[in-house]
């Protein structure tokens, strides 16, 4: 997947693997995973899209490059070993991601992610909750669902059903998700991992332990969403 870019994109000269004193020579506390083109401050922005601009010049996998003097991004298939230090940044965000792989496959991410992280950083991870929707078959009022339907119409969706068995078929079935969530399952994914039970805290839209973090939650998925941060200790 390409994706065109109007701000120049200058590739670094370094080479992978990154150490972690490269990083933070960046200023890059955070890493920023499935970013596309949402791209953000004081991170590396990494997914597996290449960015091109319209003279040609495009992002390479594994180098890092400046998007328009001011964005750092890594052209990466998260799924992969990143090619980066172990403990190498304070932060990782990752919105709506884990949903889209397997679940063993996410373990492994996990995993990779707790490798990345310096002792007493966190995850901050949202991905749609499993809860909210089967409290949204529970209520006869249809609340959940039919704001969820305004949403989903606005991506582009048109005439959304509001039967229940619809709704919960779709976040299962579109959009290329393979595992759907709920606080439990985060749990027992993240021990697997190798974080501690006790780690992992559930948050909610744009309210966490970083607030500059947690700002960077999407308004349009929030009513669907689980929040959740795992600390690494």
């Amino acid at each position: 997947m390409e994706q065109k870019q109007a701000s120049p994109i200058q590739i670094l000269p370094d080479l992978a693997p990154y150490k972690a004193s490269r990083i933070q020579s960046l200023g890059l506390k955070g890493l920023h995973f499935g970013s596309g083109t949402n791209l953000h401050l004081d991170c590396l922005n990494t997914d597996v899209m290449q960015l091109s601009e319209t003279s040609g010049t495009h992002t390479e996998p594994e180098r890092i490059s400046w998007i328009g003097m001011k964005f750092y991004y890594l052209q990466h298939d998260a799924t992969k070993q990143f090619p980066v230090e172990d403990g190498s940044f304070e932060w990782v965000y990752s919105e709506h991601f884990i949903e889209h792989i397997p679940q063993q496959m996410a373990i492994d991410w996990l995993k990779e992610v707790r490798r990345l992280l310096a002792p007493g950083g966190f995850l901050r991870l949202s991905t749609p909750s499993l809860l909210r929707y089967a409290e949204g078959c529970l209520d006869k009022e249809g609340r959940f669902f039919k704001e969820h339907a305004k949403r989903l119409e606005g991506m582009g969706l048109k005439d959304v059903p509001l039967r229940p068995a619809w709704m919960v078929n779709q976040i299962f079935r579109n959009w290329g998700h393979q595992w759907i969530y709920d606080v439990n399952e985060i749990r027992y994914i993240a021990s697997l991992a190798g974080f501690s039970e006790n780690s992992i805290t559930e948050c909610s839209f744009k309210s966490g332990r970083l607030p500059k973090l947690s700002a960077l939650d999407l308004e349009h998925r929030s009513d669907e969403s689980l929040y959740v941060e795992i600390s690494r200790d």
